[in-house]
């Protein structure tokens, strides 16, 4: 008798529990590392005329907060759908979808924000770098699980036509 672990209801919760936390935690570092970041403005020359440029947060940094933002409503979502649209086939096919796009996100997030802090975005001292790089480790964390994740979901729903599963599948 085999147990496939897609239909292991204990393992997708431990793993979205990770998530979630994972994903408050990065909304709280990278929250602060906007928060004490310090735009500046710069006199640009050109041929053409001049001006002046604000250099702000850069979007990368939003970015990773969105992804952030994004996994909590999709643990919400994954939470309404487990128990009230559990038996749905076409539920599977969005919820494959949403893993999808949480993979994507996660992983052009958590490679933005290094490509961000290995140029000249974070300067010697400077208190957000630290943190950054913190978020970044967790943002690739984050994009690992959902990898996990999302072939979990893959699997369930190829197997089981979208459907959670209440017993495992057992081979003769």
């Amino acid at each position: 008798m085999t147990v496939d672990i897609s239909y292991n209801k204990t393992l997708k919760y431990a793993l979205r529990a990770l998530q979630l936390i994972f994903a408050i935690t990065i909304m709280g570092i990278v929250g602060y590392a906007i928060h004490v970041f310090r735009g500046h403005t710069v006199y640009e020359h050109f041929v053409y005329g001049n001006f002046y440029d604000y250099y702000g947060v850069p979007d990368a940094w939003g970015f990773l907060l969105f992804c952030a933002a994004w996994t909590v409503v999709i643990i919400i979502f994954y939470s309404i759908t487990g128990i009230i649209l559990a038996d749905n086939k076409w539920i599977g096919y969005v919820r494959v979808a949403v893993e999808a796009v949480a993979v994507l996100s996660w992983l052009a997030g958590f490679i933005a924000v290094a490509v961000q802090i290995s140029n000249d975005t974070c300067s010697t001292g400077n208190s957000s770098c630290g943190m950054l790089e913190a978020a970044t480790v967790f943002g690739a964390l984050e994009w690992l699980l959902f990898m996990v994740t999302a072939t979990l979901t893959v699997r369930t729903t190829k197997l089981g036509g979208g459907g959670e599963h209440k017993t495992a599948s057992t081979n003769h």
